[in-house]
């Protein structure tokens, strides 16, 4: 494990959102046919796992009263069964980072996984994410979830916005509407974004751990 910084600074998995009421049929802010996905984004979880990847994640944890609930339905309630994350993309030594001002560990190294909480979008409106990507350096990012063409799409242009290479795993994320998604990569794509698969993904071993 003495390896262990290196592989965080230089390169990251980003699970933008995996959670029950999004990806399951029966959430309360479902995407149609997430759920078909789940087979892929466990890959990537356990691909991370087996390879010492750190995985960063975004969850919504809404209050009941949040604002954006004047804009979406009521969604991912603190609390709640379909708050939870996907347990094919949970991972054990978990550091949980509120939406409130908080102290980030100078070490990284314990986590496999370390999860933004979020009451809106963007997850740069979590008051920690900057000092977190400071703490890391300026890793390429290897990002996935949903949905494409609102929290995907946010995360990677504000990655890619703040100078980093940024993977899109393409059979990895999922949209509310397919043109919509379609039109989001493209942008993505024009501002800088890599589009790849989970098994080319999973072919570059030596580049992921490089």
């Amino acid at each position: 494990m003495e390896s262990a910084p290196s592989m965080y600074r230089d390169t990251i998995f980003w699970d933008v959102d995996t959670q029950v009421d999004f990806v399951l049929p029966g959430g309360k802010l479902y995407a149609p046919g997430a759920e078909r996905i789940v087979p892929r984004l466990q890959q990537l979880t356990e691909h991370a796992r087996q390879r010492h990847v750190l995985v960063v994640a975004s969850t919504d944890a809404h209050l009941s009263d949040d604002a954006e609930f004047c804009q979406w339905p009521p969604h991912c309630v603190v609390g709640t069964p379909g708050q939870q994350k996907l347990p094919e993309t949970r991972m054990a030594q978990t550091l949980v980072v509120p939406n409130v001002p908080a102290e980030i560990p100078q070490d990284l190294s314990q986590f496999a996984q370390i999860i933004l909480e979020k009451q809106t979008v963007d997850v740069f409106t979590n008051p920690n994410v900057e000092a977190l990507l400071r703490r890391m350096g300026k890793p390429e990012v290897t990002l996935y979830g949903v949905v494409t063409e609102v929290c995907v799409h946010m995360a990677a242009a504000g990655l890619l916005q703040r100078g980093h290479g940024v993977r899109i795993v393409t059979d990895a994320i999922w949209p509310f509407q397919k043109e919509a998604g379609d039109r989001s990569l493209a942008e993505l794509k024009r501002m800088g974004a890599r589009l790849t698969t989970v098994g080319d993904l999973i072919g570059e071993n030596a580049r992921l751990i490089a």
